[in-house]
């Protein structure tokens, strides 16, 4: 029945709103916070559609947009088939203008479904999950002041940290990268935006750590700061990094907050100081073609455990097609690892575990706002002690097939 409602209710402030929505071809989900470009999920190029006039359209401030993605996946990943509806997505948002001496915005973003990303620490980690997996969250929620081309947002953020997009309808594949899966999705806090030129822009911003919402009961701080440069009119670049102290009793589990640290040896956090960065470069080689590079490193120390130091380094490549105006070809690989110094093991042990992904997936849209895209996936993933050459190999494949439309 909470599921029927919700839905009621997100069709209906739709139908009320009576907007026309633009698509925008090349972006970054409006209100989202990575200097780092998302990929498209629709490549689309010059000969075909008039870019312009969608990019025209986008700028005009929505009052409630967003998506409804629905799925299906079996396979080395989900043990077990069934249909289920990501994510039902509902945003209403404020732009603020550069080009105003003073301007105020907003932003907030409401998720139902199955891809919820509910904080470990906060409001909306308290309304709990479904049995069968559903529930909601409030993805962002913030205040915009804009001065010029400086600007703060005030609330709770998406990170700046990372490539692919929590928005499924955003994304080329259903399925998500190691490095996603390691990294934060929010931030709560202030950031400063400064626009320096056309070009080149600086992220700065005082956050309560990685994945909480407004309570932070244990008192965790953060630090972010990040670049963005469009070196040329095809090309971009970007970095983003976050420096965290987190709090919690030894003993005290916290894998939900850490970017899933720990999550192979499932050893209790204690008090940490983590440091996260990604660097990513897109290179659109011609209208229909383009290439992404994303690479994460991280590392996590736990002060009450002097000898356990986490580490993590990952690297994938996208690369999207579009070979007609209606069909999206993608491809990804990926290699990440992660390894933990455990002195259990003996005098310099490691534990290390590598992982390689590859994913080929077809966007199709047979009107602009909606799509079909189905995926194949193969993972092989090695876990072992390094200094004693015990090894774990496992490996095996994903299917996975989603639908959804945009509002």
């Amino acid at each position: 029945m909470k599921r029927i409602l919700f839905l009621a209710a997100l069709l209906g402030a739709t139908t009320l709103s009576g907007a026309s929505f633009g698509y925008d071809v090349f972006h970054t989900i409006p209100g989202t916070e990575g200097p780092a470009p998302v990929q498209s999920a629709a490549p689309v190029y010059d000969d075909y559609y008039e870019v312009g006039a969608f990019a025209e359209a986008d700028e005009v401030d929505r009052f409630i947009s967003g998506s409804v993605v629905g799925g299906w996946c079996d396979g080395f990943l989900q043990d077990g088939s069934r249909w289920n509806m990501y994510q039902a997505w509902l945003s209403s948002e404020k732009t603020v203008d550069p080009n105003m001496g003073f301007d105020l915005g907003y932003r907030v973003d409401a998720l139902f479904g199955t891809n919820i990303l509910q904080s470990s620490d906060g409001f909306d980690g308290k309304w709990g999950v479904s049995d069968d997996g559903y529930g909601a969250s409030i993805y962002q929620a913030y205040g915009q002041l804009g001065l010029g081309k400086l600007s703060l947002k005030a609330g709770k953020l998406g990170t700046t940290i990372g490539f692919e997009s929590v928005d499924a309808s955003q994304n080329n594949f259903n399925t998500h990268s190691y490095m996603f899966n390691h990294e934060p999705t929010t931030h709560t806090g202030g950031l400063f935006t400064l626009q320096a030129t056309d070009t080149f822009n600086i992220d700065v911003g005082l956050v309560s750590g990685i994945d909480n919402s407004f309570a932070n009961r244990r008192g965790d701080s953060g630090f972010l700061f990040g670049a963005g440069w469009q070196i040329a009119e095809n090309v971009n670049l970007s970095y983003a990094g976050e420096l965290s102290q987190i709090h919690s009793e030894l003993g005290e589990n916290r894998l939900g907050t850490a970017w899933g640290y720990y999550d192979l040896w499932d050893q209790p956090i204690g008090d940490s100081d983590e440091y996260l960065q990604t660097v990513t470069a897109t290179v659109d080689f011609t209208d229909r073609f383009s290439y992404s590079l994303a690479s994460n490193y991280g590392t996590m120390s736990a002060r009450d455990v002097h000898d356990n130091l986490y580490s993590q380094f990952g690297v994938a490549n996208y690369f999207s097609y579009a070979l007609t105006p209606c069909l999206t070809l993608a491809a990804r690989y990926e290699y990440y690892t992660q390894w933990l110094d455990d002195a259990a093991i003996g005098p310099d042990g490691e534990v290390k575990q590598v992982c390689h992904d590859v994913s080929f997936a077809m966007v199709y849209r047979p009107f602009e706002h909606f799509f079909i895209l189905p995926e194949a996936r193969y993972d092989w993933i090695e876990t072992g002690d390094i200094k004693n050459k015990i090894t774990d190999k496992e490996d095996g494949f994903t299917g996975s097939v989603s639908c959804g439309f945009t509002f």
